[in-house]
């Protein structure tokens, strides 16, 4: 009979995020399958599962995540499945997703793309002229 696993590894979905404080500045990548809350500053790229920017959060470079919530600032590339910009969010980029949300009061300025295609194509407005 096989033993139960004691281990106390929690699955990385239902893992406490790893959180960056106000009073941490990164000059580096990060990389991880788990959760991140950046509330100092990173000057560098971020790969994670969920990215969260609070309010007093600043990101400065590209953003790879299933998920990503902006309530601070963020200047560079974001890809993602799902991408929501608070209503304090300050965001500088190019956005890759496709599910976006922007809150009312939210400053955007960048490109929106959606990462697969529509199931299906949009056709162009028939010509509407009228015959006499």
């Amino acid at each position: 009979m096989k033993k139960p696993s004691t281990s106390s590894a929690r699955p990385a979905g239902n893992s406490v995020p790893s959180i960056l404080g106000r009073d941490i500045t990164i000059n580096g990548d990060i990389k991880t399958e788990g959760e991140v809350q950046v509330d100092g500053r990173l000057d560098g790229n971020i790969i994670a599962s969920v990215l969260t920017v609070g309010e007093s959060g600043s990101v400065n470079g590209t953003i790879k995540a299933d998920r990503v919530l902006i309530r601070g600032k963020v200047q560079g590339k974001v890809t993602a499945i799902s991408v929501e910009l608070a209503e304090t969010a300050n965001v500088a980029a190019d956005l890759t997703q496709d599910e976006l949300s922007i809150a009312n009061g939210a400053f955007f300025d960048g490109k929106c793309a959606r990462k697969t295609k529509a199931p299906t194509p949009i056709k162009p407005a028939a010509d509407n002229k009228q015959t006499a």
